[in-house]
């Protein structure tokens, strides 16, 4: 019998490690926040923007270990059983969406079970409420799932208080690798305190939850960082001597790099980006070594010409 999501697996806990360190290596730095909103005890459904596709939930990953969390994702990258298998053993539980039809959307019932059986045992689950990604700040309308599945558990689980906490994933870039990255958690939305409510209907209720959370979440992502001359006259040198570095870790991390910009080319949503480049870093960790500092002096050289340049 298949472990349930909430369970230890054998090897998760290594492969885990692994993954965090490929995902950290892609960014010149990531920042948590707002940890300390994250219930330890209750059934918490994380609710995040949607940006770089697989990289999203890499970095909520990173941020809440060594706990346990599961994840939701597209119905369709369950069809083949050995991957369905494998997502599972990822702790990823199919969502459905209303574009993959009624029928599929129907199954969400059962999906359900399994991720209320999950935030049952205190181990928070995270969904994104846009529905999509989209590489960009700013964020879609938030869809009503999230709430339809908190009232559920609120209904199931009478012991427990259950929470929403919204999350922002805030990307200095979104196609460009060794930016920088903030990973924040809001406070969380008391989803028994809410469905209390008599004064207005379950309809209402969901528009209005779904707009708070939409709100709460934007609240958490700050601003592009804007063109500024300062430390010019300190950091045009520093990038002409850091040159012959950057020589040398170019060759190192050609491995890498390149695979990536070929395989970029030949995909159209350059959201995937990112998650391109992670997988990369998770089957070549012995070239890290050279590629974290090549990006990240690229992108040194890079803000330098935009700096002029502005």
């Amino acid at each position: 019998m298949a472990k349930k999501i909430w369970e230890e697996y054998p090897f998760y806990r290594p492969g885990r490690f692994h993954v965090n360190n490929s995902t950290r290596t892609c960014f010149s730095s990531i920042r948590y926040e707002g940890l300390e909103n994250i219930p330890k005890e209750g059934a918490v459904l994380l609710a995040s923007n949607h940006c770089a596709t697989l990289m999203d939930p890499l970095l909520i990953l990173s941020a809440v270990s060594p706990r346990l969390i599961g994840f939701g994702s597209r119905v369709d990258l369950f069809a083949k059983p050995k991957v369905a298998a494998f997502l599972h053993w990822i702790r990823i539980v199919p969502f459905a969406r209303e574009r993959d039809g009624l029928r599929e959307v129907a199954r969400n019932w059962e999906f359900f079970d399994e991720i209320i059986d999950c935030i049952g045992h205190d181990v928070p689950f995270c969904l994104f409420p846009e529905g999509r990604h989209r590489p960009e700040r700013g964020m879609l309308p938030v869809k009503k799932g999230v709430f339809r599945l908190a009232r559920l558990a609120v209904e199931r689980l009478p012991d427990k208080k259950v929470y929403v906490v919204p999350v922002g994933l805030d990307y200095e870039y979104f196609f460009r690798g060794y930016g920088r990255v903030a990973v924040r958690f809001g406070e969380p939305i008391d989803a028994n305190a809410r469905f209390a409510r008599t004064d207005v209907t379950e309809a209402q209720l969901n528009q209005e939850l779904c707009a708070e959370l939409q709100n709460r979440i934007l609240a958490l992502l700050g601003r592009p960082p804007e063109h500024s001359h300062k430390g010019l006259g300190w950091r045009i040198p520093l990038a002409v001597l850091s040159i012959p570095l950057f020589a040398v870790c170019a060759a190192g991390g050609l491995p890498i790099w390149l695979p990536h910009l070929l395989i970029m080319r030949k995909i159209k949503d350059k959201a995937w980006s990112h998650t391109v480049r992670v997988g990369l870093h998770f089957a070549l960790p012995l070239f890290w070594i050279f590629q974290w500092p090549f990006g990240v002096l690229l992108n040194f050289y890079r803000n330098i010409i935009e700096d002029v340049r502005g």
